[in-house]
């Protein structure tokens, strides 16, 4: 499979009201929701609700991975006492290519560029089932620690 290229125009930039239909869409990917804890379907209306109340939420930041103007994914970070829970997906034309370990590169620099408050530790949980993104924690440098429903990924800052 064709890799990302080093001198690729990738950026992350928040969230922003407009992206509920992007992110909806992508939530209900059939891999994503295979891949997620909570499998079942996402209704429209709790995604609206829940978009929202994210975005309120000054414990929570997400960024869209951009290559120029091309969404390409998305990654979040649910904060909890200097912890950063991530939750991340790419899109399914991109994914294979080395775009996850370019997220995760980029969410590093962009947590020191937002100065988020306390961060000390990044941490991902994947499914045993999952091992595409398994790799990508492992690749970009987060200690591996197996759970009994999952493996845990940590990166301390």
């Amino acid at each position: 499979m064709e890799s990302v290229g080093v001198d690729m125009c990738l950026a992350l930039k928040k969230v922003k009201p407009a992206d509920v239909d992007l992110l909806f869409q992508w939530a209900n990917d059939s891999e994503v929701r295979r891949n997620a804890f909570h499998t079942e379907p996402i209704l429209y209306e709790n995604h609206v609700k829940w978009f929202a109340n994210m975005l309120a939420d000054a414990s929570v930041y997400q960024y869209i991975l951009y290559q120029e103007e091309t969404p390409i994914g998305q990654i979040r970070l649910n904060i909890e006492g200097g912890e950063a829970i991530i939750d991340y997906s790419i899109s399914a034309n991109y994914r294979g290519k080395g775009y996850g370990n370019k997220l995760l590169q980029l969410l590093k620099q962009q947590i020191a560029a937002d100065k988020i408050p306390d961060v000390i530790k990044l941490t991902g949980q994947v499914k045993y089932e999952n091992p595409a993104s398994a790799r990508v924690f492992e690749k970009c440098g987060f200690t591996k620690r197996e759970m009994t429903d999952c493996i845990q990924y940590e990166f301390c800052l």
